[in-house]
């Protein structure tokens, strides 16, 4: 029934009275929604429909999801993984390049005994410990809470490694009797060291 045809009809049936203002209110509203079904949502994407909904951790962990962190090869490395919902949900944690579960609440699954959890109760921290980190530590975690459907964030590890350059090596000219003043960069570091040799 086109629109005309909608308010004429309605109108012949116009008693006249106060209220017809608001009955026209509602026929219009109503005419509008048959419209907006028919033709769809306006600014919609066609092509939105063929691409899966992105799965949300919002209201579940206070980690960022694809949070990096750098670690020193031979140092400690700490994936955050910080858990706000109140549940006795179990946290565990997985290494995503062959799928290895490490963890599972405080107890470690991994033969590896660098892997453990660093849990500080009542705050939601479930933090993964890697101890003298090795070059193929590198890669994606997931830590996994067992809510139904599975929540989870990802941690990237890089590994990098420390390098001492002393300042205008390897050659340092200077005058006779003069004094020399050796400065030792280090570079890509992440912990300070324990000592120093010359």
């Amino acid at each position: 029934m086109a629109w005309r045809d909608v308010m004429s009809h309605h109108n012949s049936r116009c008693c006249g009275c106060c209220c017809c203002y608001s009955c026209n209110q509602r026929q219009l509203l109503a005419v509008i929604l048959i419209f907006t079904i028919a033709m769809g949502a306006p600014h919609s994407d066609p092509s939105a429909a063929n691409y899966p909904a992105p799965v949300t951790t919002h209201g579940f962990f206070a980690t960022r999801n694809n949070t990096k962190v750098t670690a020193q090869k031979g140092g400690t490395a700490l994936l955050p993984c910080t858990v706000l919902s109140q549940t006795s949900a179990l946290v565990s944690w997985v290494r995503r390049r062959d799928f290895q579960l490490l963890t599972v609440g405080l107890s470690t699954y991994s033969s590896d005994e660098r892997f453990l959890v660093e849990h500080i109760r009542h705050m939601g921290h479930w933090a993964l410990r890697i101890k003298t980190v090795r070059d193929e530590d590198q890669g994606l975690y997931e830590c996994q809470l067992s809510v139904h459907p599975v929540q989870s964030v990802f941690v990237e590890l890089k590994v990098v490694e420390a390098v001492a350059d002393i300042v205008g090596a390897p050659d340092l000219h200077i005058d006779e009797g003069s004094t020399l003043r050796l400065e030792c960069k280090l570079k890509r570091a992440t912990e300070y060291p324990e000592y120093v040799f010359w």
